[in-house]
């Protein structure tokens, strides 16, 4: 069983040019993804050095009230690797969302029905969350946005 992350974008801009040793955006998206959920026309399937999103940090959607963004703790040991491969994928996100796009995000974990509903959406605005911070939430959509002076911070949406 592994994350599986597909993110879109209104960008024209070809991600596999982001793509590095860490990070891999591909055009093919695996089946049961949570791509049905994605709100722009531009899709892609974001994996990591392994082939599936495992390689990024994440939170598991039980765990997202209590613990959120935050930076790796001593008491939750974090692969270096998956904290510099989730901190690369956000220099990317930011790229884009500097051109002017549009980008949202779905984190699953395969095998769950992605197709019955998700946990909850958030947009999330990069500018207020330090790239050490960020990981994804599984079963949640972000609408992600990078505005510096806006105090949207992570708010809920209703899926």
């Amino acid at each position: 069983m592994c994350y599986m992350t597909v993110v879109s974008t209104t960008s024209e801009n070809d991600l596999s040019e982001l793509n590095s040793e860490l990070v891999q955006f591909s055009r093919k998206i695996p089946e049961g993804t949570g791509q049905s959920f994605l709100r722009f026309p531009n899709k892609w399937y974001l994996g990591s050095k392994d082939g599936c999103s495992c390689g990024f940090r994440h939170l598991d959607g039980a765990n997202v009230g209590p613990l959120g963004f935050a930076d790796p703790v001593e008491w939750w040991p974090e692969d270096p690797e998956d904290i510099a491969a989730t901190i690369q994928v956000i220099r990317g996100f930011k790229s884009l969302l500097a051109q002017g796009a549009k980008l949202d995000c779905v984190d699953t974990w395969c095998g769950n029905d992605p197709g019955a509903k998700l946990d909850g959406e958030m947009i999330v605005n990069l500018i207020e969350i330090p790239e050490s911070s960020f990981r994804f939430f599984e079963g949640y959509r972000f609408d992600l946005r990078s505005l510096p002076d806006d105090s949207i911070g992570p708010k809920y949406m209703q899926p």
